[in-house]
């Protein structure tokens, strides 16, 4: 009797125990397909139901592989400092730069030469675009950009983190 239980107990925890395995990757990742006004969650496991450590931000190229990732998707990883969980999909090989795609307009969006929407157009957005390379962090709510050939600023709830 008392083996019988052991046994099933056993057999009960082996399925509550996520399987992690090695993972070699990349040295650091971009946090990718986050909108700018969402973050990615940096969890104590790896599932959704354990406890928030850290919203990594939408534009977060250092965070480093820690190089284990389980069946279900999940990472482990570290950014500033925290150690923690995140799903996958959301991360990619980083090589130190941003890219955004925009979204959340209608027709062309004007970017400018400064923080502002009363400064100078540098240049416009097209509608679903990509491959909008981010320069330095976003301040409050403008992000600095370089898009085809131009400079400017463009207000971040228009982009999103992009896979270049």
């Amino acid at each position: 009797m008392k083996r019988s239980l052991f046994m099933l107990s056993s057999c009960l925890l082996s399925f509550s125990v996520t399987s992690v395995q090695a993972f070699t990757g990349p040295a650091t990742y971009a946090v990718v397909w986050v909108k700018s006004e969402d973050s990615l969650r940096l969890r104590a496991g790896p599932a959704s139901s354990y406890k928030v450590l850290k919203n990594i931000p939408f534009n977060a190229i250092k965070v480093k592989n820690l190089g284990s990732r389980t069946a279900s998707g999940w990472c482990k990883v570290q950014y500033l400092g925290v150690k923690g969980w995140s799903f996958c999909k959301y991360l990619s090989e980083s090589s130190g730069a941003r890219y955004y795609s925009s979204h959340g307009y209608a027709g062309s969006l004007p970017f400018y030469q400064q923080a502002s929407s009363k400064s100078t157009v540098a240049g416009s957005l097209p509608e679903y675009a990509t491959g909008i390379e981010g320069l330095d962090a976003c301040i409050s709510t403008w992000c600095r950009i370089r898009y085809d050939g131009k400079l400017g600023w463009v207000q971040r709830k228009y982009l999103a983190s992009w896979q270049f």
